[in-house]
C-alpha cells in the first residue's frame, strides 16, 4: 500500500515520534523511508554577495550543518533499530511547506509522515501552518504526529 514513506522532520524534540511512526508503517507495508530535513537558513550566492560574506566559507557551514543533520537523522533510525529498511537520506534548502511537497512529487511518495509545528495559534491565523499547506497541495495521504509536549 506504501511503497514509499516521506517522513519530513526537522530533528526538533517530536523529531523521535515521527521517525518511530514512519519505521512503524515501514514495517507494516515493506516501505522504503525518505527522511527529508529541510534548512531555511541556508543562503543562496545573491544573498551572501549582498551580506559581503565569504561564499566558500558559507559553504562549508551549510556542508556541516546538512552532515550533521544526516547523522542526527541515522542516529534516530538506529535507536529504533530498524536498519533492515532501506532508508534514503535527503537534506534540501527552502521553505519547508514547497520543499515538502515538491519532494514527494519527485521520489513518488505514497505518504508524507511529519509533525506538526510548534507555531501557536495567533501566528496560524496570519501565517498557514506547513503541515496545513502540504495537506492542501498535494494529491497523498499526510499523516501528522501530535506534539505531545
Amino acid at each position: 500500500m506504501f511503497k514509499k514513506i516521506l517522513c519530513a522532520t526537522d530533528l526538533n524534540k517530536t523529531s523521535r515520534d515521527v521517525v518511530k511512526k514512519s519505521v512503524q508503517l515501514a514495517h507494516q507495508f515493506d516501505s522504503k523511508i525518505i527522511m527529508l530535513n529541510i534548512h531555511e537558513e541556508f543562503m543562496t550566492k545573491e544573498e551572501m554577495g549582498m551580506l559581503r560574506v565569504s561564499i566558500d566559507k558559507m559553504k562549508l557551514v551549510f556542508e556541516k550543518i546538512a552532515l550533521k543533520a544526516k547523522n542526527e537523522m541515522k542516529e534516530l533510525i538506529q535507536k529504533l533499530h530498524a536498519e533492515e529498511i532501506l532508508v534514503e537520506y535527503v537534506i534540501k534548502e527552502g521553505k519547508a511547506q514547497h520543499i515538502i511537497c515538491d519532494e514527494s512529487k519527485k521520489v513518488q511518495a505514497d505518504l508524507i509522515v511529519m509533525g506538526n509545528s510548534e507555531k501557536n495559534i495567533i501566528t496560524d491565523i496570519f501565517f498557514k501552518s506547513t503541515s496545513a499547506f502540504v495537506i492542501d497541495h498535494v494529491d497523498v495521504p499526510v499523516l501528522i504526529v501530535p506534539n505531545k509536549s
